[in-house]
C-alpha cells in the first residue's frame, strides 16, 4: 500500500516514517504543501497523512482539492495540533477519514494508519463490481456491459471509463485523468485524451436513451452524469474539438 506523508518538520516526519515502517508501506514525503497536488496528479496513493499547517497552502484546502478532484480516494487522516472541537469537525466535513493530534504516540499512529489501510484493502477486495444504471463494470474481468451487452474496450479505454464511472456527477480535471491513466501530467498539445474520452462516449452510447451524458467542461475536464438534465452546458468550441 502506498502512503504519502506530508509534514514540513522533520523531526515529525522522521517519527512519523519511523512508527510506520513496521506496517510495509511504501512512504513518499513531501515537507512543501505545494507540491503535494503535482505529486498526486502523477502518483496514485492509497492514503495520505496530511499535516494541517503547511507553508504555501493549508492541508485543510489540500483536502478539498483531493475531495474535489480524487473524490473519496485516497483516504486521508490529518495530523495535527488543533485540538478544538469546531477544528476537528471542520476536518471531518472537507472529507477527512481520521486524525491524529501531535505531539502523537508512536502505536496509536500506527494502529490508526493501520486500520484505514485495512479498510481499503477490504473495500478493494469486495468492490469488483459497480453498477450505474444500465451499466455494468466488472473489475476482474475488466469488462463493461451496457444492457448486460458486454463492450469490446482497450485497457486505457476501461481505464478512463472506470475513473468517470467512479467519479459519477463530479467535474474530474484532465490533469488528474493523464495522473490516474497514464501516470504522467497532462500535455495539452496531445489529443490523445481526448481521441479516447470520444471513443468511450461513442462505444458505452453515453446518451441520455442510456440515461447518461458525458459532458466536457471548458478548459477544466469531463463529468459523467446520470440521467437527461443538463447540469452543465459545455462550451460549443469545446463540443466540436471533442466531436472531431
Amino acid at each position: 500500500m502506498k502512503v504519502l506523508l506530508v509534514e514540513d518538520d522533520s523531526t515529525n516526519a522522521d517519527a512519523a516514517a519511523l512508527a510506520l515502517q513496521d506496517l510495509g508501506v511504501e512512504l513518499s514525503r513531501i515537507s512543501d504543501g505545494t507540491k503535494v497536488i503535482g505529486f498526486l496528479q502523477r502518483n496514485p496513493v492509497d492514503l495520505i497523512i496530511l499535516d494541517w499547517k503547511l507553508p504555501g497552502v493549508s492541508g485543510l484546502d489540500i483536502l478539498r482539492w483531493i475531495r474535489a478532484n480524487l473524490g473519496n480516494q485516497p483516504s486521508v487522516l490529518f495530523f495535527t495540533s488543533r485540538i478544538l472541537e469546531a477544528d476537528i469537525v471542520e476536518a471531518f466535513e472537507a472529507g477527512a477519514d481520521d486524525y491524529v493530534t501531535k505531539p502523537f504516540r508512536h502505536r496509536e499512529l500506527a494502529a490508526r494508519v493501520g486500520a484505514l489501510l485495512r479498510r481499503k484493502n477490504s473495500a478493494k477486495k469486495f468492490q469488483q463490481e459497480l453498477v450505474v444504471g444500465q451499466y455494468r463494470l466488472d473489475f476482474t474481468s475488466r469488462v463493461i456491459y451496457v444492457r448486460d451487452q458486454a463492450i469490446d474496450l482497450t485497457e486505457k479505454e476501461f481505464d478512463l471509463a472506470a475513473i468517470l464511472f467512479r467519479n459519477v456527477g463530479r467535474v474530474i480535471s484532465r490533469d488528474v485523468i493523464a495522473g490516474l491513466a497514464w501516470g504522467h501530467a497532462y500535455d495539452g498539445s496531445s489529443r490523445a485524451m481526448d481521441t479516447h474520452i470520444s471513443r468511450i462516449r461513442r462505444k458505452l452510447s453515453l446518451n441520455p436513451e442510456n440515461g447518461m451524458r458525458l459532458n466536457s467542461v471548458y478548459t477544466h475536464g469531463y463529468r459523467l452524469i446520470v440521467g437527461n438534465t443538463d447540469l452543465e452546458k459545455p462550451e460549443q468550441a469545446d463540443c466540436q474539438r471533442q466531436a472531431a
